[in-house]
């Protein structure tokens, strides 16, 4: 019997036009903070090859369950994908992204965009599509992206007040 890979549920990705409007609109809406916005030019593997693209985004301070708000600089990587590039996504942090990538391709979530590493493999993070949920992606998140994240969030929560959480935290193993 296979062991599957463990997944976390930990955020809902919204892709905005404009990031510090979003982030203005939204907040006071939702009674949310933000963490300070980020832009992240790593390639990704896409339909096309891999290409260059360019993206500002930030998280909600209240969580977990986290809003990320992802404004797309260069949307290159995104405008094939099924149903363009209005990407909306549940975020799931693994302790296996190979193998939890390979999970979701075996159970019908056909992989459409992923972190590439040095060697053309995946790493950092995958998308998923499957089309019975028509604009919804699965991404899935590797140790390296969450360690980021859950650094960055922590420090900007304390920095507001904010008490957190860590979304990553493994559950305790029982004997």
């Amino acid at each position: 019997m296979s062991s599957k890979p463990m997944l976390k549920l930990y955020h809902t990705g919204i892709i905005v036009d404009n990031l510090q409007n979003a982030m203005d609109t939204m907040g006071p809406a939702l009674d949310l903070m933000w963490a300070p916005p980020r832009t992240s030019t790593v390639p990704m593997l896409c339909p096309d090859g891999v290409v260059g693209r360019e993206v500002r985004f930030t998280y909600s301070l209240q969580g977990p369950h986290y809003i990320e708000l992802l404004e797309q600089i260069d949307a290159t990587p995104y405008l094939n994908l099924t149903g363009g590039r209005r990407v909306h996504h549940l975020g799931y942090f693994t302790d296996d992204l190979v193998g939890a990538a390979a999970d979701l391709e075996r159970r019908g979530y056909r992989r459409e965009l992923s972190g590439v590493d040095e060697n053309g493999g995946i790493a950092r993070a995958t998308f998923h599509y499957n089309d019975e949920a028509p604009g919804m992606w699965i991404e899935l998140v590797s140790h390296e992206i969450a360690a980021e994240i859950g650094d960055w969030i922590r420090e900007a929560a304390e920095a507001n007040g904010v008490p957190f959480q860590d979304p990553f935290a493994l559950p305790a193993k029982t004997a």
